[in-house]
């Protein structure tokens, strides 16, 4: 299974690129701050975590995220490859972003949040990803 979610804030407003030509689409770059556990020392720490989604979900990020907005995500590790212009292949991994839920103030706690995510609650999401 192919499952990733993280519980976060933006740490900065998401960078939108549109793509032209035939076929043509939406991608949305955006970084999530998510806490993680205590250390053996008692203290947290964070990771910074980058995303990107396409298409439909793209359009959704950059019209409803903005910089320190609580964001939920359901997503999926991405493997692929590219050959540069010398030649190299060069191979990659993304975090791609499927679904999304803006979670305001203390409303929405991680465990109960991740307790309806793993339940399949359709609610809590504001797109399916069309990747």
């Amino acid at each position: 299974m192919n499952d990733v979610k993280l519980f976060g804030t933006l740490t900065k407003d998401p960078e939108i690129r549109h793509t032209e030509g035939e076929g043509g689409y939406d991608m949305a770059r955006f970084t999530l701050r998510v806490e993680q556990s205590m250390r053996d020392d008692g203290k947290t720490f964070a990771d910074n975590v980058s995303l990107v989604a396409f298409r439909k979900t793209a359009e959704l990020v950059e019209k409803y995220l903005k910089k320190d907005m609580a964001v939920l995500v359901c997503a999926h590790i991405h493997a692929g490859s590219y050959t540069t212009r010398n030649g190299d292949t060069v191979f990659s991994q993304s975090i791609v972003a499927d679904k999304f839920e803006i979670v305001s103030g203390a409303e929405l706690k991680e465990p109960e949040a991740f307790q309806a995510m793993q339940e399949g609650t359709e609610d809590y999401f504001v797109s399916e990803n069309e990747y």
